[in-house]
C-alpha cells in the first residue's frame, strides 16, 4: 500500500511545487512565502503551476497533436520519461491541512481489480481506475451540495443529478504560447484554452506525470479523478477528450468560479511503475 506521505509528494508533482502539511511542516511549511492550498483552489493552483512546467508544456503539445489527428510523437513521451518531475528545487511552496484535504473514508485500492461489469456515473460510462490506488479528497462540505457526487454504497448505475467522472492528464499548461506555436485557431476552431480531461484512465496515463518518491525510492505516476459538470463540458475526438473552456483574459477570480462550478477533483490516483 502507498502511504499518505507519498500522496503529498504527488501533490507537489501535480502543482510543480514543494508541498508540506501543517501537521508535518518542513522548510517549505515554515517559509513566510508559503501559499495555503485547499480543496476548493486545488485545480486552479495546479492549472497556474502548469504554465511554468516544462513537462506539462510537452504533454500539452502532444495532446494538441492527438486532437488534430496527427501521429503521436513517441519521442516526446521518451523525453518526458527521461525528465521525470523533481520538485526539490522548485521555488513555489504550498502547504495543506491533511485533515481538511484528504478523506481516508474514500480511499480505495483498485490495484488488483479487473472489472467484468460496465459502470456508469452521470449517465456516462465510468471506467474505474483498475491498477491504481486512490486517496480520497475531502470534498464533502466544501461545496453547496453533494448531488454532483451521487450516492454511496451503489454499484454500476448512475443516479439523477450526479456528474460524470473524468481523469486529468493535462490542462491549459502555458496554452497561450503553445497554441500559437502548434495550432492556429481559425473560424472553425474547436479546441483551445482550458482544462482537458478524459473519461478513459488509459488515455490519461499517456499524459500522467512520473516521479521518484524521496521516501520510498520507488517510481510512481499520478492522475486526478474528477467529476465534470456536463453543462460546461465540450466533447472532442469521439468523446475521448473533454474540455472545460477558460477564455483568454479571464481574471483569477473568474477562473476560480468557472473551475469550481465545472470540474471538481475527488480522488488522487497513484500507481507504482517499474
Amino acid at each position: 500500500m502507498i502511504d499518505q506521505d507519498v500522496a503529498i509528494e504527488a501533490l507537489g508533482i501535480i502543482c510543480n511545487a514543494s508541498v508540506s502539511s501543517v501537521q508535518r511542516p518542513h522548510s517549505a511549511g515554515m517559509d513566510s512565502h508559503v501559499q495555503r492550498m485547499s480543496i476548493n483552489n486545488f485545480i486552479s493552483t495546479m492549472v497556474d503551476s502548469e504554465q511554468t512546467c516544462k513537462v506539462s508544456g510537452l504533454y500539452f503539445s502532444r495532446l494538441l497533436n492527438m486532437l488534430q489527428g496527427s501521429k503521436q510523437d513517441d519521442a516526446a513521451g521518451d523525453f518526458a520519461e527521461a525528465h521525470m518531475m523533481d520538485v526539490s528545487t522548485r521555488s513555489r511552496k504550498l502547504v495543506i491541512d491533511k485533515n481538511e484535504f484528504f478523506d481516508p473514508r474514500f480511499d480505495y485500492d483498485f490495484t488488483n481489480l479487473q472489472d467484468t461489469e460496465t459502470y456508469s456515473r452521470g449517465g456516462e460510462v465510468y471506467e474505474r481506475p483498475c491498477g491504481w490506488q486512490r486517496f480520497g479528497l475531502k470534498v464533502l462540505g466544501k461545496y453547496d451540495e453533494t448531488t454532483w457526487l451521487g450516492t454511496q454504497y451503489r454499484s454500476t448505475q448512475s443516479v439523477a443529478g450526479e456528474w460524470p467522472v473524468s481523469y486529468h492528464g493535462t490542462s491549459k499548461a502555458g496554452a497561450d504560447g503553445i497554441i500559437s506555436g502548434f495550432y492556429e485557431p481559425g473560424p472553425g476552431a474547436v479546441y483551445g484554452r482550458g482544462i482537458y480531461s478524459t473519461p478513459y484512465i488509459e488515455e490519461a496515463y499517456l499524459y500522467a506525470k512520473s516521479f521518484v518518491s524521496k521516501k520510498t525510492g520507488k517510481t510512481y505516476r499520478v492522475i486526478l479523478q474528477n467529476r465534470i459538470n456536463p453543462k460546461y463540458r465540450e466533447k472532442h475526438n469521439c468523446d475521448k477528450y473533454w474540455l472545460v473552456r477558460i477564455p483568454k483574459g479571464t481574471s483569477d477570480e473568474e477562473e476560480q468560479e468557472m473551475v469550481e462550478r465545472a470540474i471538481r477533483p475527488y480522488g488522487l490516483l497513484l500507481k507504482e511503475i517499474n
